[in-house]
């Protein structure tokens, strides 16, 4: 085996109501005027109104800025960046989901530097200018943007441009699961289940170090069993906290590590067909898990006995068993089993492997994989 390298950096913050929090954070890093990036739908909660006015008691100027789709283009970013040029601010605060987030991280590194978002696309590409902080506040238990280094942003060709760069690893990170509590079940259930993947994918990498092994670890112990009441009932605090903390050490296994076939081969799903993160995983991961099983070498009785503490038959388990729990899992949370049932058909099927076959995922999942294997895994997720 040869070295293992890896860090962590970023302050996190954990507990009911903690989003009162955020003033001071803002405070004890000089930021006198923030940008909020948010999204539509946390303006009609009453959320962003309610930060607002948490920041004017406080005398904090801020501008907010909530034009984000579910998946941020390049565009959107572009417009967030003219914003933060156009005045002087400390630092931006990204409130909401993995969109609202990554927004955030592409406005920062591009800041005031005169370049575009697509100079910085790539695997930790030089900075060479002043990138200002970003606050993070996750408003689901999904994407874990709110402890990585990376972030995702759709170019106009449709493609997912991945940013990995630890300038934009959030200084900070407010994990509130009362803000958990508005979110639709089927939100809930997409994002939950990315998270998961997260986790379960980072563990799988052969990109990953003995730290993020155990981070996936305990994000497996705390997502698996407390998913299927969260997505029931988002506003049980037990299970709200549970997947939030797992959400974020799945963030930071991932962030470490490198995921698998599943997120190289959903990317594609999502840029072309609109279909969320989490949901485009989430149909792929049980064919993944299936094909990699090949090269398991008891990694998956361990995430069995993770997901599905006490489980009565781990005595005789074998891959397969892994393979049908998740899918179990995705029927009872109300997630699709192919994409044929969102409209994808098999002839765009090159289209996606064209895509697919840009990212170095490929370089360290479990079992080596061809474009021809891409392509089966494909086939039979839209089936």
């Amino acid at each position: 085996m040869g070295y293992q390298t890896f860090s962590v950096k970023g302050e996190v913050t954990f507990g009911s109501g903690c989003l009162e929090e955020l003033p001071e954070k803002i405070i004890s890093r000089n930021m006198k005027k923030v940008l909020i990036t948010s999204d539509p739908g946390l303006v009609k909660t009453g959320l962003i109104n309610r930060v607002e006015d948490m920041l004017t008691r406080h005398g904090i100027e801020y501008v907010t800025f909530t034009d984000i789709e579910p998946d941020p283009s390049y565009k959107t970013v572009e417009k967030g960046i003219q914003i933060f040029v156009n005045d002087n601010f400390d630092g931006i605060v990204g409130i909401g989901g993995g969109s609202a987030m990554d927004t955030a991280k592409g406005i920062a590194i591009v800041g005031k530097s005169g370049k575009k978002i697509k100079d910085f696309a790539g695997y930790y590409l030089p900075v060479d200018h002043p990138v200002p902080p970003v606050i993070a506040v996750p408003t689901t238990a999904g994407t874990g943007s709110e402890v990585t280094r990376n972030a995702v942003i759709t170019d106009e060709e449709k493609y997912k441009m991945v940013i990995l760069n630890d300038k934009i690893l959030p200084a900070c990170a407010l994990l509130d699961p009362q803000l958990l509590a508005t979110l639709p079940a089927s939100v809930a259930a997409a994002a939950g289940m990315d998270a998961l993947i997260h986790a379960v994918e980072s563990y799988l990498s052969l990109a990953g170090s003995v730290f993020s092994y155990c981070m996936a670890e305990k994000a497996m112990e705390l997502i698996g069993p407390n998913l299927r009441a969260f997505v029931a009932n988002r506003a049980d605090l037990e299970a709200a906290s549970n997947m939030i903390l797992g959400s974020a050490f799945a963030g930071i296994a991932l962030s470490l590590a490198l995921p698998c076939q599943a997120h190289a081969l959903s990317h594609p799903i999502t840029g072309y067909f609109n279909i969320p993160h989490g949901v485009a995983n989430a149909v792929l991961f049980p064919f993944v898990l299936e094909f990699n099983a090949l090269a398991d070498k008891g990694k998956y009785k361990k995430i069995y006995s993770l997901i599905k503490p006490n489980a009565p038959d781990i005595d005789r388990f074998e891959p397969g068993m892994l393979v049908e729990e998740i899918r179990k899992l995705n029927k009872d949370i109300g997630l699709p089993e192919r994409f044929s049932e969102l409209g994808v058909t098999q002839d765009c099927i090159p289209l996606l492997l064209k895509d697919a076959q840009r990212t170095r995922i490929y370089l360290f999942v479990p079992r080596q994989t061809t474009p021809e294997d891409m392509k089966r895994l494909y086939s039979l997720a839209i089936g």
